[in-house]
């Protein structure tokens, strides 16, 4: 019995300290591995409170609670737009599950093309230590250019009389062809949306059309005689997406006496969620981020 309780005691220590690494569990999960150049990155934070008590989490004055390190390939750190954000305290009870949902591009400077390594860090305060996930990999490239126009802001609208690039591009998501809008400022260079519209396929060539205000219509085949139309502001807002069949010919655009669009040739099926579901303009990359995590608990 007596040379069972050295083993019984390593076994005790053992087990209190795998209890005490797993006292918060932290998880990361992004939703797509492959982003092109300067869309919308979402991942997901899930943290697990396993201290067998209800926790607070706090930023201090020498630490945020949440973070995250991401570096490039070469294990360069990429800073966050803002080092001096602040979060409102997060209350965790025990055994809880709590989710946060961010896109990483509004804080941080996702500008360049690579591989990019992922890790939150989430801090507690309580027991003054750093809990940190699994990394978690993206792939960020840039698309290929198939249409690009400039175009300018009617009186009347926000930012009147500046210019906006309007560019549609062609980008192999995972084993997808994907067909995406951006728009920036013609002076600058600044971004004001870039995100899918949907699957592109090769033979069809997608059409562009503005509208007497400037808003760019966007026309693509999608499917057997199934095509996508989707609306962009001239200030690079996401304006609605609907679907239409051509069971004869394929659909094309008129103009009308006012200056609008007409679509010609298609029947206008049930509207369609776009695949950002955020349809908030998106800030240029010079502006600062707005606010970090977004979600509730589940």
């Amino acid at each position: 019995m007596k040379h069972l309780r050295p083993f019984l005691l390593l076994a005790c220590l053992l087990a209190g300290a795998t209890a005490a690494r797993a006292q918060i569990t932290v998880n990361i999960a992004s939703k797509d591995r492959f982003h092109l150049l300067h869309e919308p990155v979402i991942v997901t934070v899930m943290v697990t409170n396993q201290t067998g008590h209800e926790v607070t989490l706090s930023d201090t004055q020498q630490f945020q609670w949440f973070a995250f390190r991401i570096t490039l390939d070469n294990d360069r750190a990429i800073a966050p737009r803002d080092v001096h954000y602040h979060l409102n305290p997060l209350t965790v009870k025990s055994g809880e599950t709590v989710k946060r949902s961010v896109d990483l591009n509004q804080l941080y400077e996702l500008g360049e093309i690579g591989t990019y390594r992922i890790v939150a860090n989430i801090y507690y305060d309580g027991l003054d230590k750093f809990y940190n996930s699994k990394p978690t990999h993206i792939e960020v490239g840039e698309g290929r250019v198939i249409w690009r126009k400039v175009a300018g802001v009617p009186e009347g609208q926000p930012n009147a009389g500046q210019l906006r690039t309007f560019s549609l591009l062609q980008y192999q998501h995972g084993e997808v062809n994907t067909l995406y809008v951006r728009v920036q400022d013609n002076e600058d260079g600044g971004i004001f949306c870039t995100f899918p519209t949907g699957r592109l396929l090769d033979t069809i060539a997608p059409q562009a059309e503005f509208d007497s205000g400037n808003n760019l219509y966007i026309l693509q085949l999608v499917g057997n005689r199934s095509y996508m139309l989707t609306k962009v502001t001239c200030n690079g807002q996401f304006a609605g997406q609907s679907s239409y069949s051509a069971p004869k010919s394929r659909p094309t655009f008129r103009k009308t006496a006012d200056g609008g669009l007409q679509l010609v040739g298609g029947v206008r099926d049930e509207p369609v969620a776009p695949e950002n579901p955020d349809t908030s303009p998106a800030p240029k990359l010079s502006d600062r981020p707005v606010g970090l995590p977004i979600g509730s608990p589940k």
